[in-house]
């Protein structure tokens, strides 16, 4: 009993031996396709159509998948310049195992296939790619993908005008073109564009100014931002406008407040005798010096006004190319304001107001 048992477990595992091997042997008839596709390929290599016989071994190693059909595609391929693929097949073939019974020409293309390998190591261009502007979504070579883990390492390339490009997660792309010879080692740089906030943040940022127009600064009076031939120096235009509204404030100042004065003096004259007044007059008395003090600074003020805008009427105007000249306008400890350039000082307080510096 026990050797009947036996008996069946040897049959069927010799069933199903030959079923696995007939599963995976081609038939007849698609040995005979094959056959006609390698055919046609040493033909069309023969007349130099060589993509269209790469195609023709392809079929060809599709079908048979043994070592002779794929060294002929890794020769085509090879043809081609195509330097990766060809390696690629070399090493498919040189991995395949041996079986019984194969027969001579397929330890022969295994033997060519190692051989062909160690040949390719040598003459692989390859190309250290790196990305700047941000992090990538997709790096690819002739728009085939290149994995993460291989950006900045050497990676291999085909000889011939490679197409490099880069694209992030917004959609912005790079794209360069690098022409790569055999045994090359190159490297090549993609920079993703920024984007459009990045941009504006930048021309609005001191670092950006200088590639973006620049506005008007109004708070100096020094401006190398405008060079127009002939017009007023910014330190001259200051002098002008600043002194003749100075001028004409403070003139029109003390001439009301001196108005008073005399107003007040009136009011106090009659209620003094021999420079001795009466009790009642002190308030209009003080009210009579006040308004004279105020008009005798409004008066200064006014005149430094006027003299500061003569002094910038009659400064040279401006040349074809100048010097830039720049002011600050600051507050000192005594309340006086103090406007400052490369020029000159203009001082205005309560105990006067001057011009100073140098004039061009």
């Amino acid at each position: 009993m026990a050797s009947t048992r036996t008996i069946w477990v040897v049959s069927l595992a010799a069933v199903l031996s030959v079923t696995r091997l007939a599963a995976a042997s081609p038939s007849a008839a698609e040995r005979e396709t094959a056959r006609r596709f390698m055919d046609e390929g040493k033909a069309r290599l023969n007349a130099e159509e060589v993509g269209r016989a790469i195609e023709a071994f392809r079929k060809a190693h599709d079908i048979m998948h043994v070592p002779t059909t794929g060294m002929a595609l890794a020769r085509a391929h090879l043809a081609a310049g195509h330097l990766v693929e060809a390696r690629e097949l070399a090493l498919e073939v040189g991995r395949m195992p041996r079986n019984p019974g194969d027969p001579p020409v397929f330890d022969a293309a295994r033997k060519q296939a190692r051989e062909l390998v160690a040949q390719l190591e040598a003459r692989m261009p390859t190309v250290r790619i790196k990305i700047k502007g941000g992090p990538a979504a997709r790096v690819a070579v002739d728009d085939v993908e290149v994995p993460p883990s291989a950006i900045g390492e050497p990676v291999a390339v085909n000889p011939g005008k490679r197409v490099f490009s880069v694209r992030n997660a917004e959609g912005r792309e790079a794209k360069e073109t690098l022409e790569v010879a055999e045994r090359d080692a190159k490297e090549i740089e993609l920079v993703l564009p920024a984007s459009a906030n990045a941009a504006g943040a930048r021309a609005s940022s001191p670092e950006g100014a200088g590639t973006a127009p620049r506005a008007l600064r109004v708070e100096s009076f020094g401006n190398d931002d405008v060079d127009r031939a002939g017009e007023r120096t910014p330190l001259a235009e200051v002098l002008v406008y600043g002194g003749l509204g100075l001028g004409v404030v403070g003139l029109g100042v003390g001439a009301v407040t001196g108005a008073m004065t005399f107003s007040r003096a009136s009011d106090v004259e009659p209620q003094c005798e021999n420079g001795i007044c009466a009790p009642s007059a002190k308030g209009d008395l003080d009210s009579a010096n006040t308004f004279a003090t105020v008009s005798t600074i409004a008066f200064v003020a006014g005149g430094v006004g006027v003299v500061a805008g003569a002094v910038g009427w009659l400064l040279p105007r401006r040349p074809t190319a100048r010097a830039s000249t720049r002011a600050a306008v600051t507050w000192d400890w005594t309340g006086a304001l103090r406007r400052s350039s490369d020029g000159g000082t203009i001082t205005v307080g309560p105990t006067g107001a001057g011009i100073g510096g140098t004039f061009q």
